[in-house]
């Protein structure tokens, strides 16, 4: 015999056209058995009808036309769910209800009050109403079913913590549906219904339809309940508070029950119990997203997961009532005295921490019971307060409770450690803590205020790579939009070998930005700045990239700007880690420079700055494993403009030097102003670069510098400056003839002397020096140094293009990656 399955649906899904569609579909696609489905409705229905027993107190004359407007609601809802064959007698069962109705509601007019046991019933007849619509339109579809109100079997008791549901005798009246040689297709039952051993009609309270779906999986011994909700599963943290929360695919019932308790979205655990009692399997599912797998609570896990924690819940409107006092050491009973008392007057506790020298004890309540607590407390304790045996019994008032859940955790090392790791790094205060013997639960308490950040602080420590990596962009120009690119063409490959998650969240250029909470999609990245954009705010940008639910943040830096270095020092102090090709911050004035690399090392921050010398070329690093090593730098000299060496490669007297600067103008290999290559300054901040590295106290305006620029075309226009070019001709064919009479080549370098002097100038080189052989616009660098003094070391190769740029750039956010931990 096939094994019967359950299926709980929320009122919203029952009451229109399209959910109906997508649950009959639903059975279509899982109906191997028998099916007892449980529906509610929508959640407007119940005080729509407990307002007419209201209106009828007071004796409002309105009361009548709303009672027929909520019988016409349930008249086109029939209309609308169920074809006109089948509707005859489910109509005729409503207008009965509304016949009872109304002669109910007469009696509370004349007597101008109404009973508990009156409002539970005409409240209750919103499920039965979904129930026999149900029940209809399954039989319109061509299947056998019946349909049942749960009044009449499940018994509900009221207790001081609540109600006590009671079924198990329920088994004989259940079997009195089904007839012997019935074979039902399905059974359908008014969700969250029951009544009292006096048989009045009541409520069973929060999550009342699940109750109702795990009590009748446990009478029929069902192989799967399924909860079919508008969420796609049991998150790992609240996605409001932490927007890269995760359905979780498996949890233990003792797993659910404690998410539950600190406030997950859930079930309610007493809901688990009929479920729990028999080993039955729950699903929650998502009914919008019918094949996505939701998740499986039950006894056990079937599938290994690399996470000890599943979930996050945070527990709100806490306040910590702490009692301190050195009479408490060694006395025993202190604890049961403080637990009896508040018990006694109804005050929940919530958690429980005491310090091993018995010196003080706390424990975690309702905020709006804070007050009443420490009144009971001081009373229960009146005479240790009196004689200072107890010094203070105070409320800490604003407090949550962050707890992490997971069955895994039992004996794993560190996972305390990284739980309150990531609270510290989080800048979170714990108030106090507390973890069962089970280790099934770490919690802590800490300040309201603090609440959502420790919850994404601790989530992104357990959930997320630690090499995931929050990252804006700033400058989508040639260089930005190339490295975008190269990330996109890796990404995938660089999480999947290595770990190393890289979410770009942030784009911005000068007037527009798009932002996007866990992650652009880096392929279609152009889209989403032209049309999910924003206002550039350099502010917002950089509060969105420094997002405290990722445990990295980095801000690329890929414009030429001028004023952008100048909050490096505030980025870093807040936390973030930096990458540019941008010279600026290298050469600013010395005080600016060094607040900068202060901040880097004060904050444990990362600022690499890799292609602001010779592009994707190895040349700051070079330079900077020499001095760290012990090794003495006695002159560096280099090649550092691309442009440059482009024109003096190409320069060989044959062509005027002029009609170079325009080919290479065209070729795109200039700034749109030539002048900039041409004055020499680009390699001077390169030099000046190099120079601070080292350690020397160098400022762009004490290097001298040979400018190729004639003076009287400083000041005048790009084009008038292009029109007089052939002014540069004279000179340089003069420059060139001693060259070559020598038997030498001219270069443009950049010299950083061992005592720290440096200069920028035109200089001859042997036709068999390093440097006379480079071609195109190769860089060239040579380290003379201790180790390297009668050969120097030789760093060649492309130093432009925005492809060797970005490349670099990559490179320095995944060295990023591995400082960061990353195995690359």
């Amino acid at each position: 015999m096939k094994r019967w399955t359950v299926h709980a649906f929320e009122g919203t899904s029952c009451c229109s056209a399209d959910g109906m569609a997508n649950i009959l579909e639903v059975f279509r696609q899982h109906r191997k058995g028998p099916i007892c489905v449980v529906v509610s409705p929508k959640s407007d229905i119940p005080p729509a009808l407990l307002s007419l027993v209201d209106q009828a107190i007071v004796r409002e004359e309105s009361l009548w036309g709303t009672m027929e407007a909520l019988s016409q609601q349930m008249s086109s809802l029939a209309d609308e769910l169920v074809p006109p064959d089948y509707r005859q007698d489910l109509e005729a069962a409503i207008r009965e209800d509304f016949r009872n109705i109304e002669d109910i509601l007469r009696a509370v007019w004349l007597v101008r009050d109404s009973s508990p046991r009156t409002r539970e019933y005409i409240s209750g007849l919103g499920a039965v109403w979904i129930a026999q619509v149900f029940h209809s339109r399954l039989l319109a579809e061509g299947y056998s079913a019946k349909w049942l109100d749960t009044r009449k079997i499940i018994s509900v008791q009221p207790q001081d913590y609540g109600i006590e549901v009671q079924y198990e005798d329920t088994s004989r009246a259940l079997g009195e549906v089904f007839e012997q040689d019935s074979n039902e297709d399905f059974l359908v039952v008014t969700g969250g219904l029951g009544r009292t051993l006096e048989g009045a009609a009541t409520s069973l309270g929060r999550d009342g339809a699940e109750l109702t779906a795990t009590i009748f999986g446990n009478l029929l011994n069902a192989e799967k309940i399924t909860l079919w909700k508008n969420v796609d599963g049991v998150m790992s943290a609240d996605p409001q508070k932490v927007p890269g929360a995760e359905v979780i695919p498996e949890l233990t019932y003792q797993e659910a029950t404690e998410l539950a308790y600190f406030g997950a979205e859930i079930l309610h655990p007493p809901a688990m119990t009929p479920a729990m009692r028999k080993g039955i399997p729950l699903a929650i599912r998502n009914i919008d997203h019918p094949k996505a797998p939701g998740t499986i609570i039950s006894s056990k896990v079937k599938s290994s997961s690399n996470k000890p924690v599943k979930g996050f819940s945070i527990v709100d409107e806490v306040s910590l009532l702490n009692i301190e006092g050195a009479g408490m050491i060694g006395v025993p009973g202190i604890s049961s005295r403080l637990f009896a008392s508040l018990n006694k007057q109804g005050i929940s506790v919530i958690l429980i921490s005491q310090a091993s020298s018995e010196h003080s004890i706390c424990c975690a309540i309702p905020a709006h019971q804070a007050r009443r607590a420490r009144q009971i407390a001081r009373e229960a304790f009146a005479s240790e307060l009196e004689s200072y045996r107890i010094n203070s019994i105070e409320v800490e008032e604003e407090c949550a409770i962050l707890a992490a859940v997971g069955d895994q955790m039992s004996g794993i090392p560190g996972i305390s450690a990284k739980f309150f790791g990531a609270l510290g790094k989080a800048g979170v205060n714990v108030r106090a803590i507390a973890q069962g013997s089970s280790e099934r639960n770490i919690s802590a308490v800490i300040g309201a205020k603090d609440a959502a950040r420790a919850l994404r602080a601790v989530h992104a420590g357990f959930y997320l790579s630690n090499q995931t990596l929050s990252i804006g962009i700033i400058g989508p120009g040639l260089i930005g939009s190339t490295l975008l690119d190269q990330i996109a063409g890796e990404s995938e490959r660089l999480n999947r070998e290595f770990g190393i998650d890289l979410r770009v969240r942030a784009i911005t250029d000068s007037k527009k930005m798009t932002l996007a909470k866990t992650g652009i999609d880096i392929v279609d990245w152009k889209k989403a700045l032209t049309e999910r954009s924003e206002p550039t705010r350099m502010d917002a940008f950089i509060a969105h990239v420094d997002a405290e639910y990722f445990p990295h943040s980095v801000v690329i830096d890929c414009t030429t700007s001028a004023d952008l270095p100048k909050y490096y020092a505030g980025w870093l102090l807040r936390g973030l880690h930096i990458i540019t090709p941008n010279k600026k911050a290298g050469t600013a004035p010395m005080p600016e420079y060094r607040q900068i690399m202060s901040e880097a090392k004060q904050r444990q921050r990362h600022f690499l700055y890799e292609t602001t010398v010779g592009a994707g070329l190895p040349i700051i690093g070079t330079l900077r494993d020499l001095i760290q090593t012990g090794d003495k730098i006695k002159r560096i000299e280099g090649v550092f403009s691309g442009t440059l060496a482009y024109l003096f490669w190409k320069f060989d007297g044959s062509a005027p030097f002029s009609g170079l600067v325009q080919e290479a103008k065209d070729l795109g290999f200039t700034e749109p102003d030539p002048r900039d290559d041409l004055s020499g300054m680009d390699i001077v901040r390169k030099t000046v670069i190099l120079a601070r590295e080292i350690g020397w106290d160098v400022e762009v305006d004490q290097v001298p510098v040979h400018s190729l620029v004639p003076k009287e075309l400083e000041d005048v226009s790009v084009e008038d400056f292009l029109g007089k070019l052939s002014m540069l001709d004279e000179e340089m064919n003069r420059l060139y003839a001693e060259a070559e009479k020598e038997g030498n080549v001219l270069k443009y370098a950049g010299i950083i002397e061992a005592d720290g002097s440096c200069k920028v100038e035109l200089r001859p080189y042997p036709k068999d020096h390093p440097f006379a052989r480079i071609t195109g616009s190769d860089n060239i660098v040579a380290f003379t140094t201790e180790r390297y003094n009668s050969q120097p070391l030789v760093v060649q190769g492309p130093g432009a293009g925005p492809q060797v740029t970005a490349g670099g750039v990559f490179a320095d956010l995944l060295r990023l990656a591995a400082y960061l931990g990353a195995k690359l």
